[in-house]
């Protein structure tokens, strides 16, 4: 068995030590074009880190282990675990969950292979776009939002549930979608099943339109968009290294902080995919007004669900926000 590890650079030292007596295994920081000769893909780092390079495995359909610092939905383990999980995957004692993903084609245009959720959103904040919902080629509704997002089940605990959307079992083989600040309150949450085909069609708005991918892809959305189930992942899962009861417990223990405002639930999910930003990167990512950030970190900040520090980029003093737990 031959494996492919590529390991974000702060934690390939860690990587190495871990893997230096196993020759079957190569370590990297970047993934080449050529993965035919590999058995089993990893990739160690943050959330961000590991959906990028999962955006870059859209044709490859063996065995992904994912490994984390700490607790995610989209890790087969934590790092700490690595030195225990090889073995068991070298005798091939795993199991592998199919996780969805979401294929979008924009008039034939098709993009990389979404994990957590597509979302369609003015380039502009407080702007509106109005559109027409089909499911498999059957009017839903006509409506005026904010946006829209189509997420998987693994999705189901990240910009989806910030803007309303329930909590999805990662097995359940169906997808949702939900509205963001709809004008019409009737535009609940739906659930359909995964070999459905979602259609936003007549998409109109006095900004640009966006299809956003996983929080990092952006391309022009046109007037109409199909989004459908793409190829699977299938991730490894090592026992009680891979605990989904663990998950699940971390992801209800932040439900206890949905009080907070949207723009906060927004910002959360953000800082915890993408690491350390910048109040101006944030407002970037988020598209929300200066304002709304800037009221946004200083509630996170007083309940304890983000820091603050200044630290050096280049020659340069900037203040950061983060996780708590957020050290690499």
């Amino acid at each position: 068995m031959r494996g492919l590890i590529v390991s974000m650079p702060s934690a390939i030292n860690e990587v190495k030590k871990v893997l230096s007596n196993y020759s079957s295994f190569e370590v990297t920081t970047e993934l080449g074009n050529d993965l035919s000769g590999y058995d089993i893909i990893g990739i160690v780092g943050t959330d961000r880190f590991i959906i990028m390079n999962l955006h870059r495995l859209n044709s490859w359909d063996g065995p992904i282990l994912t490994v984390g610092f700490g607790i995610s939905f989209l890790n087969s383990i934590d790092i700490t675990s690595l030195d225990k999980a090889i073995p068991n995957i070298i005798t091939g004692n795993y199991d592998t969950e199919e996780i969805l993903r979401l294929a979008v084609d924009i008039k034939g245009k098709r993009l990389p292979n979404a994990v957590n959720e597509v979302a369609i959103f003015p380039a502009k904040s407080a702007i509106t776009i109005e559109y027409s919902l089909y499911v498999n080629g059957e009017y839903v509704w006509h409506d005026v939002a904010d946006g829209l997002i189509v997420s998987t089940p693994t999705g189901s605990t990240a910009y989806a549930m910030s803007a309303g959307g329930p909590l999805i079992h990662s097995r359940a083989r169906v997808l949702e979608i939900v509205t963001v600040n709809s004008t019409n309150l009737a535009r609940v949450p739906i659930i359909v099943p995964s070999d459905s085909t979602i259609e936003i069609r007549d998409l109109i708005s006095r900004s640009r339109v966006e299809i956003i991918i996983d929080g990092s892809i952006r391309s022009y959305a046109g007037s109409e968009v199909r989004i459908m189930s793409g190829r699977p992942i299938k991730l490894i899962r090592i026992g009680n290294m891979s605990s989904s009861i663990g998950r699940y417990e971390k992801k209800l223990s932040l439900l206890s902080n949905m009080d907070l405002p949207p723009s906060a639930k927004f910002i959360l999910k953000i800082l915890e995919y993408e690491g350390q930003l910048t109040q101006k990167e944030i407002m970037e990512k988020t598209m929300l007004p200066s304002r709304t950030v800037r009221n946004a970190l200083n509630i996170l900040i007083r309940k304890g669900l983000i820091k603050r520090q200044v630290i050096l980029r280049g020659n340069k003093e900037v203040a950061i926000y983060s996780l708590p737990s957020m050290s690499r």
